[in-house]
């Protein structure tokens, strides 16, 4: 029940940020979370405490909770050692309304206070620039509307840049707070050791990246000498090649997209879709105050919940197929596995989305093959998709390990230092071909999963095996389908790294990163040739 209430009073207030009713009834679910995590604290004091042998023995004479083995040994005993005495585990978990603060700011901030301006449009009309609209005119064949897009972004940030610094900073040390409380060295060993991910799976993806950094650099030098540009701005980065084909795709276009690129994973997982498309699963429509960005949560035993903020284009397309991969991810675990195992861990999450979307870009290539300007189009976007997901999502990784060593080492993120890192690693990242305008750059404040404490990184981790999984079963390589569905319906029962290698991929090796990339640079090859290059 409580699940039920949290995400309704958030999704309520996500609907619009401003509306005062749904700020306070997520203030009310929060508080009411607060209150149940403190009344609950001291399990973890007990629990831990038992000894191996005492644990055993509760399993024999209770059998019942054998189906809470993995649900105990991850929550509790696996804590011994980082647990607090009882006094204080309560205190911390009265605490949490204080430590999520941060990330309340920032979302009210981001996505209620936050106006880029008016802006004219291709067709000389005034309108509001959205984060829709911003999709939209980035990818514009008209470099001025990019530029001026790009302008009215940073002017926005800029204006607030102090204190999106401040409330970062903030959320920052109360994570590094909360982890040295519970004996652990760094926030990075405590949030990977929640997720039961070594950070020896961090460095190899940090590492993995730069070795292959290259491919990126050749396909914006690629951009740069198609388009022509001398200098090519960071605002050029999502030009078409071939010009606009202007791809368009309605809400509903889109599901009947979705539903045929996605009959390569059988008829149980099209009947899931379909009762996704036609029930109340999915807030679409943009409104003011709403929440940026899309996202799917799950309720248990009732179905899977969407937030869209719905353009009709490509992107538009593109994310209602990844928002579906994670609600029928939700769909097929609520299915087999009980409570306590339904939910997946955050480094599996994001492999079923992106999954969704390699093969719905598979799908699309196959249809416009023999359409030159289409095509171009959409290499244009699997690989700047790839880039924007594997290697952007490993910059805001190493983005957000620099700046909590910088709380660890007791020293201040101002904006200026934030800042400047950010445009570094973007220079580091993007090549010599990408010119940036200032020495600093603001785009760090408007990203929201820095406040998920270490998430960003099991983004690249995810693309880079979902393109792995997708090319096999788009293939249809044997046991492929049948390996992507065990993980499918596994949710939490496993460790992450076992749960991943039922779907037929090691993430312990750095091999499954070198196969990614080795697709990426297929897709390169593909782009030159339709480009004549």
């Amino acid at each position: 029940m409580l699940m039920r209430i949290y995400f309704y009073a958030n999704a309520r207030n996500d609907s619009d940020t401003t509306d005062p009713v749904g700020t306070k009834l997520a203030g009310q679910a929060q508080s009411l979370y607060a209150q149940t995590q403190t009344a609950r604290s001291f399990l973890t004091t007990e629990i831990t405490a038992l000894s191996k042998e005492k644990f055993d023995q509760y399993l024999k004479d209770e059998p019942r909770l054998k189906d809470y083995r993995r649900y105990l040994e991850l929550n509790f005993l696996r804590n011994q050692g980082y647990v607090l005495p009882l006094a204080e585990e309560k205190l911390l978990a009265q605490s949490s309304k204080v430590f999520e603060g941060a990330e309340n700011i920032f979302s009210m901030l981001n996505d209620g206070d936050m106006k880029y301006g008016d802006i004219e449009d291709e067709n000389g009309e005034t309108v509001e620039l959205t984060d829709a609209k911003i999709s939209e005119f980035m990818q514009s064949t008209n470099r001025d509307l990019r530029k001026r897009t790009s302008h009215l972004i940073k002017k926005a940030y800029d204006g607030l840049q102090h204190t999106f610094a401040t409330t970062l900073s903030t959320h920052m040390e109360g994570t590094v707070l909360k982890n040295r409380a519970h004996h652990f060295a760094t926030a990075r060993e405590g949030e990977l050791f929640d997720n039961e991910i070594p950070e020896s799976v961090y460095d190899t993806l940090v590492a993995t990246v730069y070795d292959h950094l290259q491919g990126e650099h050749d396909y914006m030098q690629l951009r740069q000498d198609v388009l022509g540009l001398k200098p090519m701005y960071n605002y050029d980065r999502s030009a078409p090649l071939l010009g606009d084909p202007k791809l368009k795709f309605t809400f509903d276009e889109s599901k009947a997209i979705v539903l045929d690129a996605l009959k390569v994973l059988g008829d149980d997982y099209l009947d899931g879709l379909r009762a996704e498309f036609s029930g109340s699963w999915i807030d679409a429509a943009e409104n003011v105050g709403k929440r940026s960005g899309g996202y799917e949560s799950e309720v248990y035993d009732v179905h899977p919940y969407i937030l869209l903020n719905w353009s009709d284009n490509y992107y538009g397309l593109t994310t209602l197929a990844h928002e579906s991969g994670h609600a029928m991810q939700s769909y097929f675990t609520d299915a087999t596995q009980s409570l306590q195992d339904a939910d997946y861990p955050i480094f599996t999450a994001e492999i079923a989305s992106t999954t969704n979307e390699n093969l719905l870009m598979d799908y699309m290539l196959d249809k416009y093959a023999d359409n030159k300007e289409v095509k171009a189009y959409l290499l244009q976007q699997s690989i700047q998709t790839f880039i924007g997901t594997v290697n952007l999502q490993t910059l805001f990784a190493e983005f957000e390990h620099q700046a909590y060593e910088k709380v660890e080492s007791d020293e201040a993120l101002t904006s200026d230092y934030l800042s400047t890192m950010y445009a570094k690693l973007g220079e580091q990242y993007n090549g010599p071909a990408v010119t940036f305008e200032d020495e600093k750059n603001t785009g760090w404040a408007g990203v929201p999963h820095f406040y998920y404490n270490y998430y960003v990184y099991q983004y690249a981790t995810s693309m880079a095996i979902s393109t792995t999984i997708a090319d096999r079963i788009y293939r249809k390589m044997p046991g492929a389908l049948d390996q992507y569905k065990t993980f499918l319906k596994a949710g939490g029962s496993q460790a992450p790294i076992e749960l991943i290698k039922q779907a037929g991929v090691d993430v312990t090796s750095r091999q499954y990163l070198d196969d990614a990339f080795a697709v990426l640079d297929k897709r390169i090859a593909e782009l030159k040739e339709v480009l004549g290059k």
